[in-house]
C-alpha cells in the first residue's frame, strides 16, 4: 500500500512539474533579447553617424572617401577621411588636403610646396604629390581654400558612402520608426492576444 501511494505521488508530481522546453525557450528568449538589443544599438549608430556625416557641412567640416590608392599605404583606396574647410594660409609642408577640380574629382594629396601666388593675397600656390605617386600633381594648384585633412582611418569609405544614400537613409529611417512604435506599443497587447487563443 505504501509503494502504491509512493508510485501515485511520483506520477502527481511528474504531472505537476513544468516541462523542460520552458527553460530551454526562457534561454533562448534571453538569447533573442539580447540580439534584439545589439540590433537596435546597430542601427542608433548607423542613423546617428549617417545623419553626423550629414550635418558636417554646416560646421565647415567634411568626410571624404579616397577613391584611389595615391595615398597609400597609409590611406588606401576606400579609407575614410575627415577634414576641416580652412585658409589657404593655414596650410603647411607635409599637410594632406582635398582640393576640388573644375570637371574632375577632388584630390586629396599631401603639401610639398608652397608658394605665394601672382594673384590675390589670400591664395598660396600649392604643389601637390601622393604618397604613393613617383612624381608630383602635374601642376600647382591656386588656392583661396583647401580641405585640411585632421584625421582618416584605411576603412569604412564604402559604408559612409551607403549611407550618405536615400535609400540607406530611408531605410535608417524606417527602422527608426519601427523601434519606436515597438518601445510605446501596449505591453498588454500581446498577452491578451496569447489568452484569447488559450480558452484553458
Amino acid at each position: 500500500m505504501t509503494s502504491t501511494l509512493h508510485a501515485a505521488d511520483i506520477g502527481r508530481h511528474r504531472d505537476t512539474m513544468p516541462p523542460r522546453l520552458v527553460s530551454v525557450s526562457s534561454g533562448l528568449g534571453g538569447v533573442g533579447r539580447a540580439i534584439g538589443t545589439m540590433f537596435v544599438a546597430a542601427i542608433v549608430i548607423l542613423g546617428i553617424t549617417g545623419f553626423g556625416m550629414a550635418l558636417l557641412p554646416f560646421f565647415g567640416w567634411q568626410s571624404v572617401v579616397l577613391a584611389t590608392g595615391s595615398m597609400s599605404p597609409g590611406l588606401p583606396a576606400g579609407s575614410l577621411v575627415l577634414e576641416r574647410n580652412v585658409p589657404a594660409s593655414d596650410i603647411a609642408l607635409g599637410d594632406i588636403v582635398t582640393l576640388t577640380r573644375e570637371g574632375k574629382v577632388p584630390v586629396t594629396h599631401r603639401v610639398i610646396a608652397i608658394a605665394p601666388s601672382a594673384g590675390v593675397l589670400p591664395t598660396r600656390e600649392l604643389t601637390l604629390k601622393g604618397d604613393d605617386n613617383d612624381s608630383p600633381d602635374p601642376r600647382p594648384y591656386v588656392v583661396e581654400r583647401a580641405g585640411l585633412v585632421v584625421g582618416g582611418v584605411p576603412w569604412g569609405g564604402q559604408v559612409i558612402e551607403f549611407l550618405r544614400t536615400p535609400l540607406a537613409l530611408g531605410i535608417i529611417t524606417i527602422l527608426i520608426a519601427v523601434l519606436v512604435l515597438r518601445a510605446w506599443w501596449p505591453q498588454g497587447a500581446d498577452d491578451d492576444s496569447l489568452d484569447e487563443e488559450d480558452p484553458a
